[in-house]
């Protein structure tokens, strides 16, 4: 009997082995399922499309992305973009600029497949960029005070060129409303990482990065299309 029980208790503790194995393995084969390169997005910025269209000064700013799906967990991403800016204080001192941005960065979708639920296409994404633009700008009638004799002078400043860097941390949703058309929408905040040159008066407004003073938001609601290649090449295969 002693024989018997111990052969039972073996057989018992070699089929829980097993069983904690076999879920194992099944939970790698699941993630495993999932292709690592799942195509790419590309998309553009409606709301700085619309805000352009409006603007009464003649201030414009469109940008578009590439975006690569990675295990529909990572999400590689590069926008590039062209911004005209053209202010005028309450005080006269009117400053403008032109030029190209870029940023690079990657998101990552926090919504993860429920165990045996279809794996959605909607994300959640939050993520990091790193901005950078180069570009001219012009200042008029700024004042500039004289703190030991007193007094005042105005002065204009024409074509300095400067190269501005900056990180942005993002979150938002993507929805998809038809096949592989999405729209969502993301708010960021956004932090200049170099300084001025020694002498330079500071930009108001960056392209891509917004004005200089304070803390800085932006919003992007976006619409685009993914372009499903991962299915496409299995597709030519069979």
């Amino acid at each position: 009997m002693r024989k018997i029980s111990l052969f039972i208790n073996s057989y018992i503790l070699c089929l829980l082995v097993f069983s904690v194995q076999a879920q194992k393995t099944a939970k790698v084969l699941e993630v495993d399922s999932i292709p690592f390169f799942n195509g790419i997005h590309l998309q553009g910025d409606a709301a700085s499309a619309i805000s352009s269209a409006i603007s009464t000064k003649g201030n414009y700013s469109y940008e578009a992305g590439i975006q690569v799906d990675l295990k529909h967990k990572y999400f590689p991403v590069l926008e590039v973009g062209y911004a005209k800016i053209n202010e005028t204080s309450s005080s006269n001192i009117s400053y403008q600029t032109q030029g190209l941005f870029e940023r690079l960065g990657i998101e990552f979708n926090l919504i993860s497949p429920k165990k045996d639920s279809k794996r959605t296409t909607n994300l959640f994404l939050v993520g990091v960029r790193v901005g950078m633009s180069n570009f001219n700008y012009n200042i008029n009638n700024a004042i500039i005070a004289d703190n030991y004799w007193g007094g005042s002078e105005t002065v204009n400043y024409s074509d300095i060129l400067v190269t501005k860097l900056w990180y942005e941390i993002s979150a938002g949703v993507r929805v998809e409303i038809i096949k592989n058309i999405f729209m969502g929408w993301s708010v960021c905040s956004k932090s200049l990482i170099n300084q001025d040159a020694t002498g330079n008066p500071t930009p108001a407004s960056i392209p891509g990065f917004g004005n200089t003073s304070g803390s800085n938001w932006g919003f992007k609601y976006t619409i685009g299309y993914k372009i499903d290649i991962h299915s496409k090449i299995l597709n030519k295969k069979k």
